[in-house]
């Protein structure tokens, strides 16, 4: 039986860890693509930043394969591993940093 006490504390946990939902569902990893060279960063649905691409064009750099513009990445290169990548389908953000594709 809770008590008057206890209920409140639980309900704010509760409502604590539903906000804190992880980004891009079904996905490994997002991408936030920086403006004015700043740098791409890439985080898992956690928003840690496991990897962080500071060259003028990130889509050189080795990390990524990108579109033919070279605006967005279409492949993560990431640990040995290859993760396809796709627009982000919801407005997320990680640390302030809007994620625009999602990499599995």
């Amino acid at each position: 039986m809770f008590s008057k006490t206890s209920f409140p504390t639980i309900a704010a946990a509760a409502l604590f860890a539903a906000s804190a939902s992880a980004i891009c569902p079904g996905y490994k990893f997002g991408v936030s693509l920086a403006a004015n060279n700043g740098p791409w960063q890439v985080f898992d649905n956690a928003c840690n930043i496991v990897n962080q691409v500071t060259a003028k064009n990130p889509c050189t750099a080795g990390v990524f394969d990108c579109n033919p513009a070279q605006t967005s990445p279409t492949t993560l290169h990431l640990n040995g591993q290859n993760y396809a990548c796709n627009a982000d389908p919801s407005p997320e953000s990680c640390n302030g940093q809007t994620i625009q594709v999602c990499c599995n």
